[in-house]
Protein backbone atom coordinates (compact mmCIF):
# COMPACT_ATOMS: atom_id res chain seq x y z
CA UNK A 1 0.00 0.00 0.00
CA UNK A 2 1.42 3.35 -0.97
CA UNK A 3 2.07 5.69 2.05
CA UNK A 4 0.36 8.44 1.71
CA UNK A 5 2.57 10.62 3.78
CA UNK A 6 5.48 9.80 1.97
CA UNK A 7 3.78 10.35 -1.93
CA UNK A 8 3.11 13.86 -0.54
CA UNK A 9 5.65 15.07 1.49
CA UNK A 10 8.83 12.27 1.10
CA UNK A 11 10.57 9.65 2.00
CA UNK A 12 12.89 11.09 4.79
CA UNK A 13 10.65 13.59 6.29
CA UNK A 14 12.94 16.14 6.32
CA UNK A 15 9.95 19.03 6.38
CA UNK A 16 9.18 21.16 8.90
CA UNK A 17 5.47 20.40 9.96
CA UNK A 18 4.51 23.40 8.49
CA UNK A 19 6.17 22.90 5.11
CA UNK A 20 4.53 19.51 5.72
CA UNK A 21 1.22 20.91 5.66
CA UNK A 22 1.59 23.37 2.58
CA UNK A 23 3.41 20.36 0.82
CA UNK A 24 -0.55 18.30 1.15
CA UNK A 25 -1.50 21.38 -1.11
CA UNK A 26 -0.69 19.51 -3.92
CA UNK A 27 -3.28 16.88 -3.24
CA UNK A 28 -6.19 17.02 -5.63
CA UNK A 29 -8.45 16.03 -3.21
CA UNK A 30 -7.19 18.71 -0.57
CA UNK A 31 -7.82 21.24 -4.11
CA UNK A 32 -11.31 19.95 -4.03
CA UNK A 33 -11.93 20.60 -0.81
CA UNK A 34 -10.24 24.18 -0.78
CA UNK A 35 -12.89 24.89 -3.54
CA UNK A 36 -15.58 23.74 -2.12
CA UNK A 37 -14.76 25.91 1.21
CA UNK A 38 -14.65 28.67 -1.38
CA UNK A 39 -17.84 28.41 -3.14
CA UNK A 40 -19.42 27.59 0.47
CA UNK A 41 -18.52 30.98 1.84
CA UNK A 42 -20.97 32.96 1.11
CA UNK A 43 -24.06 30.63 2.81
CA UNK A 44 -25.33 32.40 5.56
CA UNK A 45 -25.97 28.79 7.74
CA UNK A 46 -22.41 28.09 7.66
CA UNK A 47 -20.73 28.52 10.22
CA UNK A 48 -17.79 30.91 10.89
CA UNK A 49 -16.33 29.97 14.12
CA UNK A 50 -17.04 26.21 14.72
CA UNK A 51 -15.44 23.76 12.62
CA UNK A 52 -17.62 22.61 9.59
CA UNK A 53 -16.69 20.00 6.90
CA UNK A 54 -15.36 21.79 3.51
CA UNK A 55 -18.69 20.15 1.56
CA UNK A 56 -21.51 18.19 2.37
CA UNK A 57 -22.68 17.38 5.80
CA UNK A 58 -20.63 15.92 8.24
CA UNK A 59 -21.99 14.13 11.92
CA UNK A 60 -19.94 12.89 15.09
CA UNK A 61 -16.23 14.48 15.85
CA UNK A 62 -14.30 11.38 16.47
CA UNK A 63 -10.88 10.58 17.64
CA UNK A 64 -9.56 13.72 18.89
CA UNK A 65 -6.31 13.16 19.99
CA UNK A 66 -2.69 15.28 20.45
CA UNK A 67 0.32 13.46 17.89
CA UNK A 68 3.94 15.14 17.70
CA UNK A 69 2.44 18.29 19.25
CA UNK A 70 -0.76 18.69 17.39
CA UNK A 71 -4.35 18.33 17.52
CA UNK A 72 -6.15 15.98 15.26
CA UNK A 73 -9.72 15.45 14.87
CA UNK A 74 -11.61 13.07 12.96
CA UNK A 75 -15.53 12.90 11.82
CA UNK A 76 -17.91 11.25 10.22
CA UNK A 77 -17.71 13.00 6.62
CA UNK A 78 -19.46 11.59 3.57
CA UNK A 79 -17.48 13.14 0.52
CA UNK A 80 -18.40 14.94 -2.83
CA UNK A 81 -19.56 12.04 -5.03
CA UNK A 82 -19.69 9.21 -2.02
CA UNK A 83 -22.91 7.97 -0.50
CA UNK A 84 -21.00 5.38 2.49
CA UNK A 85 -19.52 7.54 5.56
CA UNK A 86 -15.86 7.39 5.90
CA UNK A 87 -13.92 9.32 8.58
CA UNK A 88 -12.70 12.92 7.80
CA UNK A 89 -9.56 14.44 8.98
CA UNK A 90 -8.33 17.99 10.02
CA UNK A 91 -5.38 19.37 12.12
CA UNK A 92 -4.90 22.28 14.38
CA UNK A 93 -1.99 23.75 16.36
CA UNK A 94 -4.47 25.91 18.66
CA UNK A 95 -7.81 24.20 18.42
CA UNK A 96 -9.49 26.97 16.87
CA UNK A 97 -8.02 27.22 13.50
CA UNK A 98 -8.29 24.17 11.75
CA UNK A 99 -6.82 23.08 8.66
CA UNK A 100 -8.48 20.50 5.86
CA UNK A 101 -6.35 16.81 5.65
CA UNK A 102 -7.20 14.00 3.35
CA UNK A 103 -9.88 11.31 4.28
CA UNK A 104 -8.43 9.12 6.82
CA UNK A 105 -10.40 6.32 6.80
CA UNK A 106 -12.64 4.24 4.37
CA UNK A 107 -15.45 2.31 4.76
CA UNK A 108 -14.41 -1.43 2.82
CA UNK A 109 -15.67 -4.76 4.60
CA UNK A 110 -18.00 -2.03 6.58
CA UNK A 111 -20.85 -0.30 5.20
CA UNK A 112 -19.76 3.17 7.04
CA UNK A 113 -16.82 4.16 9.05
CA UNK A 114 -18.87 5.53 11.93
CA UNK A 115 -17.89 6.86 15.34
CA UNK A 116 -14.64 6.03 17.23
CA UNK A 117 -12.11 7.29 19.61
CA UNK A 118 -7.97 7.24 19.93
CA UNK A 119 -5.48 5.94 21.58
CA UNK A 120 -2.05 7.80 21.58
CA UNK A 121 0.99 5.49 22.01
CA UNK A 122 5.05 6.41 21.90
CA UNK A 123 5.24 4.66 18.37
CA UNK A 124 1.91 5.37 16.92
CA UNK A 125 -1.48 6.23 16.94
CA UNK A 126 -4.95 3.64 17.57
CA UNK A 127 -8.12 4.06 16.03
CA UNK A 128 -11.10 1.98 17.13
CA UNK A 129 -14.56 2.58 14.93
CA UNK A 130 -18.06 1.12 14.14
CA UNK A 131 -17.94 -0.17 11.36
CA UNK A 132 -22.10 -0.77 10.22
CA UNK A 133 -23.27 -4.00 9.27
CA UNK A 134 -19.52 -5.48 10.22
CA UNK A 135 -18.68 -4.40 14.12
CA UNK A 136 -16.10 -2.16 15.82
CA UNK A 137 -12.46 -2.26 14.02
CA UNK A 138 -9.15 -0.89 14.56
CA UNK A 139 -6.58 1.08 12.61
CA UNK A 140 -3.21 2.56 13.03
CA UNK A 141 -1.30 5.18 11.95
CA UNK A 142 2.17 6.50 13.01
CA UNK A 143 2.93 8.82 10.36
CA UNK A 144 4.03 12.69 11.55
CA UNK A 145 0.69 13.78 9.59
CA UNK A 146 -1.46 10.18 10.27
CA UNK A 147 -2.09 10.23 7.21
CA UNK A 148 -1.73 6.37 6.47
CA UNK A 149 -4.30 4.46 8.53
CA UNK A 150 -4.00 0.47 8.40
CA UNK A 151 -6.77 -1.13 8.81
CA UNK A 152 -6.34 -4.33 10.99
CA UNK A 153 -6.52 -7.15 8.81
CA UNK A 154 -9.01 -9.43 11.38
CA UNK A 155 -11.48 -6.29 11.33
CA UNK A 156 -14.02 -6.34 12.64
CA UNK A 157 -12.13 -7.32 15.73
CA UNK A 158 -15.18 -7.26 17.80
CA UNK A 159 -18.37 -8.34 15.51
CA UNK A 160 -21.74 -8.13 15.89
CA UNK A 161 -23.35 -11.18 17.69
CA UNK A 162 -27.01 -11.79 17.44
CA UNK A 163 -28.99 -10.80 20.48
CA UNK A 164 -32.10 -11.67 22.54
CA UNK A 165 -34.93 -9.64 23.04
CA UNK A 166 -33.12 -7.80 26.14
CA UNK A 167 -29.84 -6.89 24.10
CA UNK A 168 -28.02 -9.87 25.68
CA UNK A 169 -25.01 -10.78 25.68
CA UNK A 170 -24.26 -7.47 24.12
CA UNK A 171 -24.97 -5.03 21.23
CA UNK A 172 -21.78 -3.71 19.51
CA UNK A 173 -21.78 0.12 18.85
CA UNK A 174 -20.10 3.06 19.52
CA UNK A 175 -16.43 2.06 20.96
CA UNK A 176 -13.41 4.00 22.57
CA UNK A 177 -10.38 2.33 23.48
CA UNK A 178 -7.61 2.72 26.32
CA UNK A 179 -4.37 0.83 28.00
CA UNK A 180 -3.90 -0.51 31.47
CA UNK A 181 -0.74 -2.73 32.48
CA UNK A 182 -2.79 -6.48 30.97
CA UNK A 183 -3.66 -4.58 27.67
CA UNK A 184 -6.13 -3.04 25.75
CA UNK A 185 -9.65 -2.42 26.73
CA UNK A 186 -12.74 -1.20 24.70
CA UNK A 187 -16.67 0.02 25.51
CA UNK A 188 -19.21 -0.30 23.21
CA UNK A 189 -21.88 1.95 24.17
CA UNK A 190 -25.17 1.04 23.73
CA UNK A 191 -28.41 -0.33 25.30
CA UNK A 192 -29.85 -2.98 26.71
CA UNK A 193 -33.59 -4.12 28.53
CA UNK A 194 -35.96 -2.17 25.96
CA UNK A 195 -36.04 0.61 22.90
CA UNK A 196 -34.12 3.62 22.36
CA UNK A 197 -35.98 7.22 23.31
CA UNK A 198 -38.64 4.22 25.18
CA UNK A 199 -37.62 1.92 27.94
CA UNK A 200 -33.82 1.39 27.34
CA UNK A 201 -31.53 1.01 29.73
CA UNK A 202 -27.94 2.81 29.28
CA UNK A 203 -24.96 0.46 28.80
CA UNK A 204 -21.22 0.60 28.81
CA UNK A 205 -19.96 -2.87 27.62
CA UNK A 206 -15.65 -3.83 28.17
CA UNK A 207 -13.90 -5.31 26.32
CA UNK A 208 -9.94 -6.46 26.91
CA UNK A 209 -7.14 -7.41 24.95
CA UNK A 210 -3.54 -8.40 24.60
CA UNK A 211 -2.74 -7.81 20.96
CA UNK A 212 -5.79 -5.84 19.45
CA UNK A 213 -7.06 -8.87 17.43
CA UNK A 214 -8.68 -11.06 19.96
CA UNK A 215 -11.39 -9.37 22.47
CA UNK A 216 -12.80 -11.20 25.46
CA UNK A 217 -16.32 -9.75 26.76
CA UNK A 218 -16.16 -8.98 30.37
CA UNK A 219 -19.34 -7.26 31.09
CA UNK A 220 -20.66 -3.63 31.56
CA UNK A 221 -18.56 -0.92 32.95
CA UNK A 222 -21.75 0.80 33.91
CA UNK A 223 -25.43 0.52 33.74
CA UNK A 224 -28.01 3.17 33.52
CA UNK A 225 -30.61 3.35 36.05
CA UNK A 226 -30.07 5.57 39.03
CA UNK A 227 -28.83 8.62 37.22
CA UNK A 228 -30.68 8.62 34.11
CA UNK A 229 -34.14 7.86 32.93
CA UNK A 230 -35.74 5.18 30.60
CA UNK A 231 -34.90 5.39 26.46
CA UNK A 232 -31.72 6.64 27.39
CA UNK A 233 -28.27 4.92 25.91
CA UNK A 234 -24.42 5.12 26.11
CA UNK A 235 -23.59 5.98 23.22
CA UNK A 236 -20.22 7.61 22.00
CA UNK A 237 -18.09 6.68 25.21
CA UNK A 238 -14.81 8.30 25.86
CA UNK A 239 -13.59 6.95 29.52
CA UNK A 240 -10.19 8.57 31.22
CA UNK A 241 -8.40 9.32 34.41
CA UNK A 242 -8.84 13.11 35.60
CA UNK A 243 -6.96 13.28 38.35
CA UNK A 244 -7.49 12.78 42.08
CA UNK A 245 -8.05 8.57 41.65
CA UNK A 246 -10.71 9.78 39.68
CA UNK A 247 -12.41 8.71 36.24
CA UNK A 248 -14.61 10.57 34.42
CA UNK A 249 -16.94 8.62 31.60
CA UNK A 250 -18.14 11.30 29.19
CA UNK A 251 -20.68 10.19 26.78
CA UNK A 252 -24.05 10.88 24.32
CA UNK A 253 -27.50 9.53 25.34
CA UNK A 254 -29.56 9.90 22.24
CA UNK A 255 -32.46 10.81 23.83
CA UNK A 256 -30.85 13.26 26.61
CA UNK A 257 -28.22 14.35 24.74
CA UNK A 258 -24.18 14.92 26.79
CA UNK A 259 -23.37 14.05 30.19
CA UNK A 260 -20.79 12.31 32.28
CA UNK A 261 -20.24 9.58 35.10
CA UNK A 262 -17.31 11.17 37.48
CA UNK A 263 -16.11 8.22 39.99
CA UNK A 264 -14.05 5.40 41.01
CA UNK A 265 -12.46 2.62 38.53
CA UNK A 266 -12.56 -0.44 39.98
CA UNK A 267 -9.54 -2.45 38.30
CA UNK A 268 -10.47 -5.47 40.31
CA UNK A 269 -13.92 -5.76 38.92
CA UNK A 270 -13.80 -3.19 36.42
CA UNK A 271 -16.55 -1.45 36.95
CA UNK A 272 -17.10 2.22 37.27
CA UNK A 273 -18.11 3.08 40.66
CA UNK A 274 -19.97 6.79 40.19
CA UNK A 275 -19.78 9.57 42.53
CA UNK A 276 -22.14 11.50 40.23
CA UNK A 277 -23.66 12.11 36.87
CA UNK A 278 -23.94 15.76 35.01
CA UNK A 279 -25.44 16.63 32.26
CA UNK A 280 -24.00 18.91 29.52
CA UNK A 281 -27.48 19.87 27.09
CA UNK A 282 -27.04 23.11 25.93
CA UNK A 283 -30.85 23.69 24.85
CA UNK A 284 -34.01 21.26 24.52
CA UNK A 285 -33.80 17.81 24.27
CA UNK A 286 -33.71 17.33 20.36
CA UNK A 287 -32.65 20.63 19.28
CA UNK A 288 -29.41 23.21 20.43
CA UNK A 289 -27.92 20.11 22.06
CA UNK A 290 -24.29 18.94 22.64
CA UNK A 291 -24.11 16.01 20.96
CA UNK A 292 -21.33 12.66 20.52
CA UNK A 293 -18.50 13.75 22.31
CA UNK A 294 -14.50 12.94 21.58
CA UNK A 295 -11.93 13.76 24.16
CA UNK A 296 -8.27 13.42 25.11
CA UNK A 297 -5.75 14.20 27.31
CA UNK A 298 -3.30 16.40 26.43
CA UNK A 299 0.70 16.86 26.94
CA UNK A 300 -0.46 19.78 29.22
CA UNK A 301 -2.43 17.29 30.82
CA UNK A 302 -6.03 19.24 30.29
CA UNK A 303 -9.00 17.24 29.83
CA UNK A 304 -10.30 18.68 26.18
CA UNK A 305 -13.48 17.33 24.58
CA UNK A 306 -15.21 18.21 21.60
CA UNK A 307 -18.91 18.01 20.72
CA UNK A 308 -21.41 18.32 17.51
CA UNK A 309 -24.26 21.00 17.96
Amino acid sequence: MTDKFEELCGPLYPMTLEEQLEALEADEALAGFGESRRRLAADPYRPLYHFSPPENAMNDPNGLCQWRGRYHMFYQFVPEGQDRVHWGHAVSDDLIRWRDLPVALYPDTEKDCYSGQTLVEPDRVVAIYHGTQAGNAIATAADPLLLNWQKHPRNPVIPIVPVDDRGAPYRVFDPCIWKEEDGYYALSGTYKDGAIKVDCRAVDHLFRSRDLAEWEYLGPLIEGGFYTEPGEDGAVPNFWPIGNGKHMLLYFSHKRAAQYYVGDYDRATHQLIPDYHGRMNDGALTVGNLHAPSATIDDQGRFLAIFNV
